[in-house]
């Protein structure tokens, strides 16, 4: 069975994610998370060691984040063999109308790795910005512009933009016992 890798937004994010989960396994993956050590209860802006977390634990398999998650994977899982970013949050160094960002560049990511960029329909104009800004950035991409759908995950329409992404990876070489 192949395997999702998803890397939280927040601390805590394992337990209110299950339903996503159990979405997840319903398409025939298995799943695990990232697992960081959180210097806070918060985001840790303004800290870089959230991203070698990231790489270590994603080097060669497919990785999904959202929201804050998919900040971390964008600029951590350098390594990934494919990335799913959902609703990337805009905190980076070109987000100058965000007053908590990195100051790094989205630009800071692995152009090569293949990357399914989503985007809620409602979010606002600065999400769909970001979203556009990270879709153009990788080489290799599909981007979904998921109707109806606000800065959630839940929805149903974005439940089924990260199944379609999800049904597009070939399964034979993403398996649960890969390195």
């Amino acid at each position: 069975m192949p395997l999702l890798t998803i890397v939280p937004p927040m601390p805590g994010a394992e337990r209110r994610f299950q339903p996503f989960v159990e979405f997840v396994h319903s398409c025939g993956w298995q799943t695990e998370f990232v697992r960081l050590d959180w210097p806070e209860r918060r985001p840790p802006f303004g800290s870089m060691e959230i991203f070698p977390q990231v790489e270590a634990q994603t080097v060669d398999k497919v990785v999904l984040g959202y929201s804050l998650g998919a900040l971390y994977a964008h600029l951590g899982a350098l390594r990934a063999r494919h990335l799913i970013l959902g609703s990337i949050s805009p905190f980076f160094l070109e987000d100058d109308d965000e007053p908590e960002r990195w100051m790094v560049s989205y630009r800071a990511g692995n152009v090569a790795t293949p990357a399914d960029i989503m985007v809620g329909a409602l979010e606002d104009e600065q999400m769909h910005r970001r979203a556009a800004a990270v879709r153009d950035f990788y080489r290799q991409h599909t981007y979904t512009d998921v109707p109806d759908a606000e800065h959630e995950l839940w929805h149903p329409n974005y439940l089924r933009a990260v199944k379609t992404a999800l049904d597009r990876l070939p399964t034979k070489s993403i398996s649960a016992g890969r390195p």
